[in-house]
């Protein structure tokens, strides 16, 4: 839910930047690697703007699906222990009573 709420604030900020943004006409010169352009300032501010927002959720993204495929298979190791773990006690108790057994011992007598 606060995902969601935190969603719709990040959108309405934007919306609200881009609208302010359109008002700003100026043409500036923009070099990037290769070629250079003449582009509106509102503009080249909004595609800069979304692109950096985009890269940013996808390099989020990405970290985020690493640590939970790391959590996955550190839960998977700990059900596997928690089981082998059950197994050894209940197989310890169990030679436990058989020692502790006080029919057995009469048998022996």
């Amino acid at each position: 839910m606060k995902f969601l709420i935190y969603l719709i604030l990040i959108l309405f900020l934007l919306a609200v930047a881009f609208t302010i943004g359109t008002n700003n006409n100026q043409i500036v010169d923009f070099d990037y690697l290769i070629d250079q352009g003449q582009f509106r300032l509102s503009n080249l501010l909004g595609i800069l703007l979304s692109v950096g927002f985009l890269l940013g959720w996808l390099l989020t993204g990405i970290f985020y699906i690493k640590v939970r495929l790391k959590l996955n298979t550190a839960q998977r190791k700990l059900r596997k222990l928690e089981k082998s773990y059950e197994q050894e006690v209940a197989i310890n108790r169990k030679n436990e009573l058989m020692t502790n057994d006080p029919m057995s011992s009469s048998e022996n007598n």
